[in-house]
């Protein structure tokens, strides 16, 4: 079969549709299928293709752009209502009741498309606590990621100033770094980082599910309206420790000091998203391609 996998990327989009769209393709070009991965303003003919998969917030996959493709597939955990074959929402907790139009709907972190870790990469127990790690999106031009860095430097400083603290700087987000902080720059991915992490604190994107998927003890952060599901669903099944900007400091600080909240949120998390999400996807394309 062959796939037409298109995303967003850049300022205001960040990498998580990017990377998510490259764990399907991993995933689907395994089982011998012919994928193209390409950004949304490169898009291609579809009728050339068996199925395309839209990843998207700027472009709706039930335009007409996309009308010549056999199967048309989206994620979108927007609500959009999308008239497509497939929608795939991954958001934790989440249920299909919005996608009615829809003929398929895969909804919950069981579909999630986290890129599964290398052999190389190697998790770190669940111990004392030497490394935080703040990753608030790729595009965070704002430097919410910094002024988190700092506030833990802040509260950490007296306490346990042997604490490294990391911030990723994304790549069209604010650059600025403060005085103590290392600079973690990961334009492969984070996988490494996020298994080093003693504590991940993160906003609710890709990484969010990826800390997930590794077993991090990890503070998540709401900071845009389509992130308060994954987060807070991932809260309610005690996955995560839920936090704004102003007590995420007060919330690593209260980790430190309790390596059983660490563990038990380590093994809620796994059992949140076990990486199977892409598999899932996959045999749910081949379904509708073979009809």
């Amino acid at each position: 079969m062959s796939f037409l996998l298109l995303f967003d990327e850049g300022p205001g989009a960040g990498l998580g549709h990017r990377r998510r769209m490259e764990a399907l393709a991993a995933e689907l070009t395994s089982r011998a299928h012919d994928c193209t991965l390409a950004p949304i303003e490169m898009v291609a003919d579809p009728s050339g293709y068996d199925a395309v998969v839209v990843d998207s917030y700027r472009v709706r996959a039930d335009g007409g752009a996309f009308a010549g493709a056999q199967v048309v597939g989206a994620v979108d955990d927007l609500a959009r209502d999308l008239a497509v074959d497939l929608v795939v929402d991954p958001s934790p907790g989440t249920v299909g009741a919005a996608h009615r139009r829809a003929r398929r709907v895969l909804a919950g972190a069981a579909y999630a498309l986290v890129p599964l870790p290398g052999a190389e990469v190697n998790e770190v127990a669940v111990g004392d606590v030497t490394r935080v790690l703040v990753t608030t999106g790729a595009a965070d031009a704002a430097g919410e990621g910094a002024r988190i860095a700092a506030s833990l430097l802040r509260t950490l400083r007296g306490v346990r100033p042997d604490i490294e603290i990391r911030l990723v700087v994304g790549p069209w987000g604010a650059s600025e770094v403060p005085s103590g902080v290392v600079a973690v720059h990961a334009p492969d991915g984070l996988a490494s980082e996020l298994a080093a992490a003693s504590i991940v604190v993160t906003a609710g994107g890709v990484a969010l599910l990826e800390a997930c998927l590794l077993g991090r003890p990890i503070v998540a952060l709401a900071l845009a309206g389509n992130q308060r599901q994954a987060v807070h669903g991932l809260g309610r099944e005690r996955a995560v420790v839920v936090a704004t900007a102003d007590s995420v400091a007060d919330a690593v600080r209260a980790l430190i000091d309790d390596r059983s909240r660490r563990i038990a949120l380590s093994v809620a998390a796994r059992s949140a998203v076990d990486g199977k999400g892409v598999t899932r996807v996959a045999d749910t394309l081949e379904q509708l391609v073979w009809r």
